[in-house]
């Protein structure tokens, strides 16, 4: 089957979001060798700026001619596990692996570019399927942010240390009270302490005061 560019606008008007851009197209087959034949199916791959979307059609089994449309699957970008356009010269392949709506998904399926692309499904197909694998590569090799530097440089964690301990106060005998010692003099030396003064006697018991006569 033949997907002409307005075939695809019209399938992808009715399966992409208001939004949603398309940003390539293929067509693929897919018919294992374990299945004798009994499976044949062609799928329009498109990528959007969203997701990678697979169109699945199957043939009948009663008239091998007939193709219809059985299901369409969506793969968001961040459950695309793997996307690549693999082969040599015109034999080309793609390989999709990842986690759809359904559950896994993993194909590897030819992309037909018969007669050098005059009978190909699609109008530039193995170009259109090298722009969704440089889509994919494109959302692969995006920058990611930066995890934040702590202060303190480097980047290394902040190390907290415990507080000096108050100086104490200073603790002396009891009854006894310490003073600085004298600061020197002009010449740098320094002055005789002062003797000490003589503490008052306590009256002793049973004295009477002078009394003083007028």
């Amino acid at each position: 089957m033949f997907f002409s560019d307005l075939h695809v606008q019209i399938l992808s008007r009715g399966i992409l979001d208001p939004g949603e851009q398309l940003v390539g197209q293929t067509v693929t087959s897919y018919m294992p060798w374990w299945a004798f034949g009994f499976i044949r199916r062609q799928y329009l791959v498109l990528a959007t700026d969203r997701r990678l979307i697979l169109v699945d059609h199957r043939y009948s089994f009663i008239q091998p001619l007939e193709q219809r449309l059985h299901q369409v699957d969506s793969i968001a970008w961040s459950n695309v596990q793997a996307l690549t356009v693999k082969g040599l010269f015109l034999k080309k392949k793609l390989h999709v692996r990842g986690t759809g709506e359904r559950g896994p998904i993993s194909l590897t399926m030819p992309i037909p570019n018969g007669f050098f692309g005059l009978f190909a499904p699609m109008q530039n197909n193995i170009p259109g399927a090298k722009t969704i694998e440089a889509a994919f590569q494109s959302r692969q090799g995006a920058p990611q942010l930066a995890a934040p530097i702590a202060q303190g440089g480097y980047g290394q964690p902040q190390i907290g240390y415990a507080a000096p301990p108050p100086s104490l106060p200073p603790q002396n005998a009891p009854g006894y009270v310490s003073s600085p010692p004298p600061s020197p003099g002009p010449y740098g030396v320094a002055p005789a302490p002062a003797p000490f003064a003589a503490a008052p006697s306590a009256p002793q018991q049973g004295s009477q005061p002078p009394r003083s006569w007028s």
